[in-house]
């Protein structure tokens, strides 16, 4: 899978695969095999765990501020959140890694919804976030602006069918950082942040093929990117 932005142009990445089923309570007693099959499934290389009346936790260091990878597992729901991305392939690679060792423990599972969250700050044109803002609000029609209100910052938000994107300009002091990449590594910086869940439910059909998580996960990646191409100029 080809990479869909150049690492030169990424401030800060985060990507989650969240799927939801059907609650399988057997898996309140199946922690422990859990957590040693995903340890086995080398998903990640450091590995810590912690268990929970009703959810597994595993990360990748001791301490939550200093993870990179975590898994969560629950009866019924299992995520997978990576802050450090080498590749989008390699990305998947340790989700599939971590999924087939708890689907293996959990047969019965019936998925009701699969979803990918991907969260980033990137690198424009510009390095002045006043010129970016004005960039943005250039894209919107005048009448959307009130002049004696004159905008300090903005966010758009747009829902659409099984999905959502939420961009905007980000500057190095902007409390996105604290919220969304809260580690020691962060990179502050002045450019624009995407935000972007896709989502597939079984409401319609059975969404228990495997091959769907990755569509869900290419639409995401998809959806970044376009977002990216039209705001790379700002």
């Amino acid at each position: 899978m080809k990479e869909n932005i150049e690492n030169k142009n990424i401030g800060n990445r985060k990507f989650i695969i969240e799927l939801r089923y059907s609650p399988i309570v057997s898996m309140l007693d199946k922690r422990g095999q859990i957590v040693e099959a995903i340890e086995k499934s080398k998903c990640f290389n450091a590995f810590h765990w912690e268990i929970n009346p009703g959810e597994v936790t595993i990360r990748d260091h001791a301490e939550k501020e200093k993870s990179k990878n975590t898994v969560f597992v629950t009866f019924n729901r299992f995520s997978f959140i990576s802050y450090k991305i080498d590749s989008i392939e390699g990305f998947f690679s340790s989700f599939k890694k971590a999924y087939d060792a708890v689907s293996a423990l959990l047969d019965s599972m019936t998925i009701q919804r699969i979803g990918c969250r991907i969260i980033g700050t990137y690198k424009v044109k510009s390095q002045d976030f006043t010129s970016i803002l004005l960039h943005f609000k250039e894209s919107f029609p005048s009448k959307v602006f009130l002049e004696k209100y004159p905008a300090k910052d903005l966010a758009f938000t747009l829902t659409y069918e099984n999905g959502m994107y939420r961009i905007g300009p980000i500057s190095e002091r902007d409390n996105f950082y604290d919220k969304e990449f809260d580690l020691g590594d962060c990179e502050k910086h002045v450019g624009v942040a995407i935000d972007t869940d896709n989502y597939l439910t079984n409401e319609v059909k059975d969404i228990n093929e495997k091959s769907l998580i990755k569509d869900v996960y290419t639409l995401s990646l998809a959806v970044e990117k376009e977002l990216y191409s039209n705001l790379a100029e700002f």
